[in-house]
């Protein structure tokens, strides 16, 4: 047997009794040594490690099958690592039998474990036994485990593996799992294998259920991610049984000297030398194979896949990391672990990709970096993929991809069709060493061949777009190598000159921005719908760049940007031309130096009302940048301010609507997350609700100041101020009021009065404005709006009664109508209100009075309604007739007023 595998019982007394930790693990050796050599175990519970110390028996067993070291039946295991060993075990002994009743005793086997020398151990179980307390006694010692352990091969590795000791190229799960997670910050959390463990876990029961020699095949991204799973997935109660017979063999040589010892492990090859080793013990062993993900030679039986979105945020929740975090690893890793792990680890040996010590397959790689994803069935894209890597067929290419596919950790992927880079970013870095300046200027011609492309799909009618490929309208390139080529130009911008700059000379931003330039300029909009997709890409490539396109373009008298503000359906599969630019906007919003211009760009956009029912509307990207509770920029609270500042005095109506939107009912906040860079770090750490009420409160009183101190007020802010008198102090209301009052004196039309008037009555005087009334200060409210209303009675009678007909229910109103009274009761008294309003109009005007009234609103009906009441006498109404006869404008309302009248009747 190889030496390492050689357990004395020294080595246990020196390991167990001189380190602290070494204290937890005896549980963890006593539930290897029954895992490993015991069968039909019911209930194996050795609580270990984190919880060694937990209360009750230090170690519970129940088998239906014994042997030299395991009792039949149930047995309470209690073990203890001091001097005093007599003592320990008299005072558990002691302490079991308190807390087990005497029936219970006579079916439980009493055992202590102590891993020094007890010479005294004969005497005592005799002792023990003597009391007739339990079924059985027994007592195991340090040279009871030596001889254990012989039995045992994978508590001797397991030993091997945690006292250090060389374990000649084989190890346990334990120790896999610890090589593959611990070296990253901060360690790599076991959730990252539930998504595996629930699809997989039903499978490997299936093949332990079997007696079947074929090896298990499991596929992934990389040896080491496929152990770490392993080690999860046996984990799972249904499988822990088998979890302490699986040996993970690194080396050759090893295999053949233990299987002649024993076969009762479970052998784990992910080396194709350990495996050619394996073939002559298959049928005597329980195998499990290992291979890269794409190379496996036969059918896999498990393949493990990158995580899917939902799945990697939890996990990377789980290990501490922010919103931010997440978003950043997912895009750097393509939800690979193995990557993952990469990007998370310290340690440079780690960081790098082993295939990037190959200057051949560095050199190979450059092409397809740049690249990024491409469909390897579209001529366009294999043309270009040739061009890019200086081959004379796509064929060649292909090849080399197939060998990448076989490596260990390989840093591509296939999948029917298509063909790409795990991470992009990953192995830019990796290969920067192997890129020539050459490599990148042809891959800038190139960039802007494929982006360059116009959309034949725009040529179609908006509602047949959806179906442009049946029509024969498709771009040559396809989208996911428009995607890669924009990302890629984005990479080379912020990381170019750091990778390529010094010894190149190559200057990724400068690049990015001429390319940009290109593209776009001069601007159409059908040039920015055809990019829509790519807008954002472009603007992270080159802010500066990109903003100057926009704001040319919107001081023109045409502006082709506000073509894409047209309304659009919602038909299906219909898209929306303006999401591409705001989403671009929004992530140029997140960096301080830009914010000022998206916020200016944003200001004039939203001055164009578009009368759709697409969300994505310049406004609302707006509003959600500079949301008081919730900013989705990085832009500090003075930043804010004076950009509102800015709005207000450049695009006030919209500047005021913003000032507005902050100033929001708490209960009816909600907030919405804007689109952030990929690439860059823009707003990193930014864009979370704020969980202090200072800064929340700081900005919210900044946006009320604004509003509350402007020079001048139209009727419709002071409407507007009115409906936000609920959120507001108390001394800010009384504020409001004064501006109404100082606007009434300062001459107000009697028109607009009546519009301010009417505001009031239906947002603090009806029903909705009851439900403020819950505490003094609004009460208070109530009380001050009803005598600023009487102030603001209007001198013209239509404007006084205007708000009567304009619908045939309305919110309740101060004049007699109690809105809590029956229905019944309600209708005679609006009734009566209608009535006398009728009925004054026509003593003061006459006919051409109740007619102008008639005008306004769609009121015809409703007041022919009331006319053939009390209001006038059967000869008034054959004057109205005649006199909407006699005159033409008023043929419209004779008849709505004739149809009202008609229906009153029946």
């Amino acid at each position: 047997m190889p030496h390492f595998l050689n357990t004395q019982a020294n080595e246990l007394i020196n390991w167990f009794t001189t380190s602290i930790h070494a204290r937890t693990q005896l549980a963890v050796l006593l539930r290897k040594l029954i895992q490993s050599t015991g069968h039909e175990l019911q209930k194996v519970d050795f609580p270990g490690n984190d919880d060694a110390e937990r209360p009750g028996w230090d170690g519970f067993l129940e088998t239906s099958s014994s042997n030299a070291w395991i009792p039949d039946g149930i047995s309470g295991w209690e073990f203890g690592v001091t001097e005093s060993i007599t003592k320990k075990a008299d005072g558990d002994f002691e302490k079991s039998v308190r807390a087990t009743n005497d029936a219970e005793r006579r079916n439980i086997t009493f055992v202590f474990v102590t891993p020094r020398r007890w010479q005294g151990k004969v005497h005592w179980v005799k002792k023990m036994k003597g009391k007739n307390l339990w079924k059985d006694i027994r007592a195991y010692d340090a040279s009871d485990l030596e001889q254990w352990m012989e039995q045992s091969v994978s508590s001797r590795i397991w030993f091997a593996n945690e006292t250090g000791r060389p374990s000649d190229g084989v190890r346990t799960l334990e120790r896999c799992w610890a090589d593959w997670a611990n070296v990253t910050d901060p360690y790599l959390h076991s959730s990252l294998f539930a998504t595996a463990i629930q699809a997989w876990n039903c499978e490997i029961k299936s093949f332990f259920e079997k007696c079947d020699s074929k090896p298990l095949v499991i596929t992934a991204d990389s040896m080491e991610e496929a152990l770490a799973f392993l080690k999860q997935v046996f984990d799972i109660p249904e499988l822990e049984q088998y979890r302490d017979r699986v040996l993970v063999f690194d080396k050759t040589e090893i295999l053949p000297k233990i299987a002649q010892e024993t076969t009762d492990f479970i052998v784990v090859a992910h080396t194709r030398e350990v495996e050619r080793e394996l073939a002559p013990y298959c049928t005597m062993l329980r195998s499990i194979v290992v291979y890269p993900r794409n190379a496996a030679r036969v059918k896999s039986d498990i393949v493990l896949e990158p995580l899917g979105t939902e799945p990697f945020r939890k996990a990377l929740e789980s290990m501490g990391k922010s919103r931010d975090d997440i978003a950043v690893l997912e895009k750097a890793s393509g939800r690979s672990l193995t990557v993952l792990r990469r990007q998370l680890s310290n340690v440079p040996a780690i960081g790098t990709p082993e295939w990037a010590d190959d200057s051949r397959i560095a050199s190979d790689m450059v092409p397809l970096v740049l690249a990024g994803t491409w469909d390897a069935q579209n001529e366009a894209d294999r043309t270009l993929l040739s061009l890019l890597a200086e081959v004379s067929s796509y064929e060649l290419l292909e090849k080399r991809i197939l060998n990448l596919l076989q490596l260990n950790d390989s840093p591509v992927w296939s999948l029917g069709n298509l063909r790409g880079v795990i991470s992009k970013k990953d192995a830019i870095f990796a290969i920067k060493g192997s890129v020539s300046k050459a490599d990148l200027y042809r891959f800038l011609e190139i960039a802007q061949i494929v982006l360059g492309e116009d959309d034949p799909a725009l040529d179609l009618p908006e509602k047949e777009r959806w179906a442009a490929g049946l029509y024969g309208k498709k771009r040559e390139f396809s989208g996911v190598l428009r995607e890669g080529i924009s990302e890629t130009l984005v990479l080379l911008a912020v990381h170019g000159k750091d990778l390529f700059g010094k010894h190149l000379g190559f200057d990724g931003a400068l690049e990015a921005a001429k390319i940009v330039r290109e593209l776009l300029m001069p601007l159409t909009t059908r040039k920015l719908e055809a990019n829509n997709r790519d807008l954002p890409l472009y603007a992270e490539a080159a802010p500066r760049a990109f903003l100057n396109i926009i704001e040319q373009d919107l001081q023109s008298d045409n502006s082709e940007v506000l073509g894409l503000l047209r309304p659009v359906g919602t038909w299906i599969f219909s898209t929306c031309p303006r999401t591409g630019l705001l989403w671009a906007l929004e992530a140029l919003a997140w960096n301080p130096h830009t914010f000022p211009r998206v916020v200016n760009i944003l200001g004039r956009l939203s001055e164009v009302e578009i009368n759709d029912n697409w969300v994505n509307k310049p406004f609302e990207s707006l509003s959600s940048i500079l949301r008081v509770w919730m900013p989705q920029t990085a832009a500090d609270q003075e930043m804010r301010v004076r950009a509102v500042k800015m709005l207000l005095d450049k695009h006030p109506v919209v500047g005021w609507r913003v000032c507005l939107k902050q100033m929001e009912d708490y209960g009816t906040r909600i907030g919405r997350y804007n689109y952030k860079p990929k690439w860059r770090r823009d707003g990193y750490g930014y864009g979370e609700p704020l969980m202090t009420f200072e800064k929340i409160h700081a900005s919210e009183r900044e946006m009320i100041e604004l509003v509350l101190t402007r020079q001048t007020y139209t009727p419709e802010m002071l409407c507007d101020l009115v409906s936000k008198l609920h959120v507001l102090v108390l001394n800010d209301q009384e504020r409001v009021w004064k501006i109404i009052e100082d606007w009434r004196i300062s001459g107000a039309p009697d028109e607009d009065i009546a519009k301010v008037r009417e505001k009031i009555r239906v947002a603090v005087l009806s029903r909705r404005g009851h439900k403020w009334a819950g505490d003094e200060s609004q009460a208070f409210l109530k009380k001050k709006a009803k005598e600023v209303y009487d102030e603001l009675l209007p001198k013209d009678i239509q404007n006084n009664y205007e708000w009567l007909f304009r619908q045939v229910w309305f919110e309740g109103t101060v004049e007699g109508v109690v809105e809590e009274e029956d229905f019944q009761t309600r209708e005679k008294e609006v009734q009566r209100l209608r009535i006398d309003a009728l009925t004054e109009i026509a003593r003061e005007r006459g006919i051409p009075g109740i007619l102008e009234l008639s005008e306004r609103g769609n009121s015809r009906r409703l007041i022919g309604a009331y006319l053939v009441s009390d209001v006038l006498a059967a000869e008034r109404v054959q004057d109205l007739i005649l006199t909407c006869l006699r005159s033409e404008n008023n043929c419209l309302s004779l008849n709505e007023i004739l149809a009202g009248a008609l229906w009153s009747l029946n």
